[in-house]
């Protein structure tokens, strides 16, 4: 006899005939979800005086802001937008998307800390799952940070703007650029703006599409493959496995703190999506957006859908709401 780890291929739920409550696990067509949304949001662009006029607008100012930079670059040549949304410092820019990776770490937290997925199951079960779901959060984070952030020095999206031919123009005389401020301030987007210069020329990454997707699309993910509805587990084979944890999770359903921290974690996703929709409108150019678009998805394939058919992958960091079944051959 021998024996296999079976895991739920991509599209396929962990389920059978027999079993009506198997976890959710939506396949990767899932993810066509962004680039439609960067469609519609760009085409309306397009066709909108509103959004053109907006645009236009906002043509003399930093194109990737920092909260610093929205509050007070000069606006004596920069109109209000006659969108809301189409200002940079509207509220939901400024204490959403500016900190979004805040907002993503507590979703996360709150799944982790309140889902009886994680709480109402054995010691030794609860320190795996929690393990490997810290471990996905790792990845994501790390992809953020690096794109984003920093990568040994500038971030990776400020290394892609430089090289494509991009730099900080209209800088004050007072800034040395024999200094190491001064290299910053000429080589990453947020010191060159917030010491009052424009971040122009290059292709500019869209930021705010690569966090808004990567962190909605990995939530939805561990809330859809976690979530308390979805009862006990079962293999492709027939076999119910992880039996041992899903009396707990069972009885928890209708924990109020689950509840409440659920809909706390579709909020983030919901308002993620309508800001990531509200960028396809107001900022970047398409072929922006659907850079900062495609860094993202390869994030969250890598993490949560390559899993499903690499079990060796699937070993470290898990696939979320799922351990494997042992099959008999």
């Amino acid at each position: 006899m021998a024996t296999s780890t079976a895991y739920p291929r991509s599209g396929s739920p962990s389920q059978n005939k027999g079993n009506t409550n198997a976890r959710i696990h939506p396949p990767v067509t899932i993810l066509a979800i962004y680039p439609l949304t960067l469609l519609i949001g760009s085409i309306y662009s397009v066709i909108s005086p509103t959004a053109r006029s907006s645009q236009n607008f906002g043509s003399a100012g930093p194109l990737t802001p920092t909260i610093a930079t929205d509050v007070n670059v000069p606006t004596e040549h920069q109109p209000n937008p006659v969108n809301y949304f189409a200002r940079k410092n509207n509220i939901f820019n400024l204490y959403f998307v500016k900190i979004g990776w805040v907002w993503i770490t507590a979703a996360f937290l709150a799944l982790l800390l309140t889902r009886p997925y994680y709480t109402r199951v054995p010691g030794n079960l609860r320190g795996k799952r929690s393990v490997r779901a810290f471990l996905r959060y790792t990845i994501v984070t790390s992809a953020w940070f690096l794109t984003t952030q920093w990568f040994f020095g500038p971030a990776i999206i400020d290394r892609m703007f430089v090289i494509t031919g991009g730099k900080c123009e209209r800088l004050p005389a007072v800034i040395p650029d024999d200094t190491w401020e001064g290299v910053k301030v000429i080589l990453t987007a947020a010191a060159c703006k917030a010491s009052g210069g424009l971040w122009r020329g290059g292709h500019d990454v869209s930021g705010h599409v690569f966090m808004l997707v990567l962190g909605s699309a990995s939530l939805a993910l561990e809330a859809l493959g976690t979530s308390p509805s979805s009862g006990s587990n079962t293999s492709e084979s027939g076999q119910v496995h992880d039996k041992d944890g899903s009396d707990g999770e069972n009885t928890a359903a209708g924990d109020p703190i689950s509840k409440y921290s659920t809909k706390f974690v579709w909020i983030v996703i919901g308002l993620s999506w309508w800001m990531l929709f509200m960028t396809a409108i107001w900022f970047h150019t398409l072929l922006e957006k659907l850079s900062g678009l495609l860094i993202s998805v390869s994030v969250v394939y890598i993490t949560y859908f390559l899993p499903r058919n690499l079990p060796s992958w699937a070993d470290i960091i898990g696939i979320p709401g799922y351990e494997p079944a042992v099959r008999i051959e």
